[in-house]
């Protein structure tokens, strides 16, 4: 522990950097803080939290110099929410922070220090973007909340508005809350296990068409059927409504039984053309519009022609393989969830398309099984990355060509420094679908080097 560094001090600091998390990086007497909520360039009255053997935490106490960079939060709570990390920067800003955070992470970890690095699409929208939230819920000191949770931590901050999803989305939650609060219907307590409602989960489509999933300990629910004639009264744009068990002590949000109270099982969204069934367990990615851009930069790194063999794996719904499809010989989706296979599968019919070929499980068995030659490979795995095998099924079945789409820039590099000894990371290029927080898209292209 570095002894001149103590709690509670507060010292004068210049942010050097901006690190992957968003903090921003200072150094006293060679020390290194972190800070939320810094530009880099600003110097600062840094006020210690917490000290650990390499590091320690801090808060700014006030500014001495404040970048030109900095904005007012359009939103009253983010100092407070978990929700966003960057809404203190201006968009070009936050912009300049990600392309810099995937170009350092691919030289530190995948070893690359010279990336065909083809820039970043930004959004044209900054706000109200979300297509799914997940919105928790609480009964404390004798009345139902719903909100968001502060920053590391399960204390939740009552909604009132929420600059990145739509505001029918927080609509219909506070509505639910009322409904809770006016049937003297208790929402789920996690710290005695005890309630109903733990969770609403709401998603919409490009046609604002609107899906609400209720998220309960338990199955009976006082009122329920009057709280779903009142939502889908209010709410014409609501075409679904589910229940959700999930009674296991547990932060997995959804349980393994639901009910469909109103509408479909599913709503229909619309990418590039295609049509996609979502249910209310399927994977999409959150922004619209800016799926549109991810998707056109896949296509046109994976430049398939008429007589290539695609393998999408992971492939969820089948959104990615199918924008492909009409460009194939013919496409094989692997993906672990079933029931997104099922929706996979309904929606190449949805889309017309006889080429597609579906099949559950995990991609490194999957892929194993498959007595094919791939030309291309579409991979788009969770944060986690790919599984070791998975890869090397790739590398010795001889894939020609991988589009590789990653959510998290740690993970696609740690992949890449095994690949790269088979493949030449051609170029690389990102998509911000999460202005305001961290996040970033970043789709690499690798071409098999000749043996």
């Amino acid at each position: 522990m570095n002894e001149t560094i103590k709690v509670g001090n507060i010292y004068l600091a210049e942010c050097a950097d901006i690190n992957h998390e968003g903090l921003g990086v200072f150094r006293i007497n060679d020390f290194v803080v972190f800070a939320p909520n810094a530009i880099k360039g600003e110097k600062v009255k840094l006020e210690i939290t917490k000290v650990n053997s390499n590091f320690a935490l801090g808060n700014i106490k006030e500014f001495i110099t404040k970048s030109s960079c900095r904005v007012k939060p359009i939103c009253k709570y983010f100092y407070e929410c978990g929700g966003c990390d960057l809404m203190h920067m201006d968009y070009a800003t936050q912009l300049e922070f990600k392309k810099n955070m995937v170009l350092s992470t691919l030289k530190k970890i995948a070893k690359l220090d010279e990336v065909n690095f083809l820039g970043i699409v930004g959004a044209k929208n900054q706000y109200y973007y979300r297509n799914k939230v997940q919105i928790p819920f609480s009964f404390k000191n004798g009345k139902n909340i719903c909100g968001f949770y502060k920053k590391k931590s399960h204390d939740i901050i009552p909604l009132d508005e929420c600059f990145i999803e739509p505001t029918l989305s927080t609509d219909i939650a506070k509505f639910i809350k009322n409904l809770l609060n006016e049937y003297k219907i208790n929402a789920y307590n996690e710290a005695n296990d005890k309630g109903t409602i733990r969770h609403v989960l709401i998603r919409n489509t490009f046609d604002n068409k609107y899906m609400v999933i209720l998220v309960s300990k338990t199955k009976e629910i006082d009122c329920l059927d009057l709280i779903v004639e009142k939502i889908k009264n209010r709410y014409k744009e609501v075409e679904s409504i589910i229940l959700n068990i999930q009674d296991k002590k547990t932060n997995v949000i959804l349980g393994d039984s639901s009910i469909t109270l109103f509408g479909k099982d599913e709503i229909v969204d619309e990418i590039l053309g295609n049509k996609f069934k979502l249910s209310h367990k399927s994977f999409l990615q959150i922004n619209h519009e800016q799926t549109i851009e991810l998707y056109k930069i896949v296509k046109e790194f994976a430049d398939v022609g008429r007589n290539d063999i695609v393998l999408d794996a992971y492939c969820g719904v089948g959104t990615i393989g199918e924008t492909l499809a009409r460009d194939a010989k013919e496409v094989y989706g692997i993906e672990i969830v079933e029931d997104a296979i099922i929706n996979a599968r309904e929606n190449a019919k949805l889309n017309k398309l006889d080429n597609c070929k579906y099949f559950v499980g995990k991609s490194e068995d999957i892929i194993k099984e498959l007595d094919v030659d791939f030309d291309v490979a579409l991979v788009d795995p969770p944060r986690k990355g790919c599984e070791r095998t998975f890869l090397e099924a790739i590398v010795e079945k001889g894939v020609k060509r991988i589009v590789y789409v990653s959510c998290d820039v740690a993970t696609l590099s740690r992949d890449l420094l095994y690949l790269k000894d088979y493949y030449n990371v051609e170029k690389v290029k990102c998509c911000d679908l999460f202005p305001n927080s961290i996040h970033c898209e970043v789709v690499t292209k690798l071409v098999r080097k000749e043996s």
